[in-house]
């Protein structure tokens, strides 16, 4: 991703600013909701690394082979699990790795970046609060 597509400091912001908080329904174009299932898969690892930015948890790794590889990208910011609100690394991990346990699958809500410049505005963003939490637990029992 080229610099010159990102905007400027001053302008930049993760999907939703604080003052369009999820509440409002207003969402900067630049990203789109939706909502993703996960299944699992037995033998195959979770591979997934979240972070959280600006009180948002942000994908800041997808294992290739992994049970979310092709289905989580890098920059997507998980809002909720199976209808649950996620606002921090610990819940969200707890909630993804027991639905998935219990019923087999988990129905990830996100916001999603879709131009190059929000792509970029949230790379910076990883690079700048680089502290994963990787999620290495199997899903192969």
């Amino acid at each position: 991703m080229s610099a010159e597509v990102c905007r400027t400091d001053e302008d930049k912001t993760l999907a939703e600013d604080d003052q369009n908080d999820s509440n409002s329904g207003n969402m900067d174009q630049r990203f789109e909701r939706i909502t993703v299932p996960i299944q699992m898969i037995k033998g195959k690892r979770f591979g997934l690394g979240i972070m959280l930015v600006h009180q948002r948890i942000i994908v800041c790794k997808v294992d290739d082979e992994s049970l979310v590889s092709g289905i989580l990208k890098v920059g997507d910011q998980i809002t909720q699990i199976n209808g649950d609100t996620v606002t921090d690394k610990e819940k969200c991990r707890k909630l993804l790795i027991s639905n998935l346990h219990k019923k087999g699958k988990a129905d990830v809500s996100l916001i999603r970046p879709k131009t190059n410049d929000a792509i970029c505005t949230i790379m910076e963003e990883i690079q700048l609060n680089k502290k994963p939490s990787i999620m290495k637990e199997d899903l192969k029992k």
